[in-house]
């Protein structure tokens, strides 16, 4: 059953279509996981984050509309709940599969680069997806364009960075050898990926301020009051400098939905409801343009109300199980989950799972001994 799970985990990008949307191949081990796994009282967090969603996306229906998403995200914590179970039962299963998961995205991205380069045809890169649009192409890397924005075993570069990241902190906490730390962050770079970029930038600051004994996750928290402060300042600079077309667009459209937001005491409070990818390709929804950002999709559909009561078990889960991480791990975590809410907003996406699951890893290595006392004759 391990097998089954982390075989089917394994694929991120393929999904199952029944009519009423895409159900990914990993959900078809739910059935069988209850039976392998070992649950802990914390871990009842996530069970509870179920069946809150459940709760708030039928009960508030009236003032905050129902989607399908929402019952992609009630299966998605049931997954999560037991495949930290999984985890928690056989921790040399999960750090196997780690290794094992890493190095298959490794050789499938090298294997991508070389076909491109060599004039490949596309569909031969792309064949380990069908969650993406039919029309998408990997792009070239914009500081090397004879490399590409390989994908690796998701659907695009930065999902595939993300994952990356996310595997730098599960190498820290398995102790992996330097080498392996330094391929895995050579790759991020010759990805091609912004976010990417961004995080090899922050993760040596990272690195200064846990050597200082200071917290990142503080400075992140002013960071962010400032830019929403000052939005409307840096949009005159960007528009004045006539340059930085694309983060204009970001910022302006970040601050856009931001006044939307605020527009309307119910939608503040409870949100105005999930949008689809395919709604947000085609416009068919109401309200501003909603970005792919945690707020745009989570904060934006449940309100600042709904977002408390649904995120709080999560958050709590989080904070109980990462308490035996260093410092230097907690700044890189803090990091890595803010740059992927930002770039990848939807909870739903696999790397979110994984992260948990080596949060799971972590808890079980820093679990206290038990002190046992022999009878003396």
């Amino acid at each position: 059953m391990y097998f089954v799970f982390y075989f089917l985990s394994g694929f991120p990008a393929l999904a199952l279509n029944f009519g009423l949307g895409n159900v990914p191949v990993r959900y078809l081990a739910l059935p069988l996981l209850a039976f392998f796994t070992q649950i802990k009282k914390v871990d009842l967090l996530l069970l509870f984050c179920s069946a809150a969603h459940l709760i708030y996306s039928f009960g508030f229906a009236e003032v905050r509309p129902f989607a399908l998403i929402d019952l992609s995200y009630i299966l998605g914590y049931v997954y999560i709940f037991l495949g930290v179970g999984v985890v928690r039962k056989n921790p040399r299963a999960f750090r196997i599969f780690v290794m094992v998961f890493w190095c298959l995205n490794i050789f499938y991205a090298v294997y991508q680069d070389v076909v491109l380069m060599l004039g490949g045809s596309q569909d031969w890169v792309l064949a380990h997806e069908n969650t993406h649009d039919l029309s998408y192409t990997i792009p070239s890397v914009e500081l090397f364009p004879f490399l590409y924005r390989v994908t690796g075993l998701f659907i695009e570069s930065a999902p595939f960075v993300i994952y990356l990241m996310i595997t730098h902190l599960a190498f820290s906490i398995m102790k992996v050898s330097k080498w392996l730390k330094w391929i895995n962050l050579f790759i991020i770079f010759l990805a091609g990926a912004k976010v990417g970029y961004l995080f090899l930038l922050l993760l040596g600051g990272s690195y200064v301020l846990s050597k200082l004994g200071l917290k990142l996750l503080k400075f992140m928290m002013v960071g962010i009051s400032l830019l929403l402060i000052f939005a409307p300042v840096l949009l005159d600079l960007i528009v004045e400098a006539n340059s930085f077309g694309s983060l204009w667009v970001r910022l302006n459209s970040f601050y856009e939905i931001v006044l939307g937001f605020s527009s309307g005491i119910y939608g503040l409070l409870f949100g105005y409801g999930f949008v689809s990818s395919a709604q947000l390709i085609s416009g068919d929804f109401d309200g501003p343009m909603r970005g792919i950002d945690f707020f745009s999709t989570f904060i934006y559909a449940n309100g600042v109300l709904g977002s408390l009561i649904l995120l709080s078990p999560l958050v709590l889960w989080v904070f109980r199980n990462a308490r035996g991480f260093t410092l230097v791990q907690k700044n890189s975590s803090s990091l890595i989950l803010f740059l992927a809410l930002l770039t990848m907003g939807s909870l739903l996406n696999f790397q979110y799972a994984y992260y948990l699951f080596v949060i799971a890893f972590s808890s079980g290595c820093h679990e206290p001994e038990r002190i046992r006392f022999k009878e003396v004759d």
